[in-house]
């Protein structure tokens, strides 16, 4: 590990499990998405501040644990490519 790392070393697994916890919530997004475009009436502000947070949420929290854990893998910094965030 080098002196860059931000904290312990992620097991493969775990990585692998973080990514397929991104897919699964990404899932979910779509379909949300899908759902709301199929209703008779627009999606409302609640609706979408709904998608918005889950998508936040799956950025902030298992997309950029594994990302954290894979830069140092790849000789990679994974906050160089900063999203632009409301």
């Amino acid at each position: 590990m080098s002196e860059h790392s931000k904290g312990p070393e992620m097991s493969p697994e775990r990585v692998l499990g973080l990514l397929s916890e991104v897919r699964s919530r990404l899932s979910t997004v779509a379909w949300a998405l899908h759902g709301m475009h199929h209703e008779s009436e627009p999606p409302g502000p609640d609706d979408l501040a709904a998608v918005e947070q889950l998508v936040s949420d799956t950025i902030d929290g298992p997309l950029g644990e594994a990302c954290a854990a894979l830069g140092p893998i790849l000789g990679l910094d994974s906050d160089e490519d900063s999203l632009t965030r409301h």
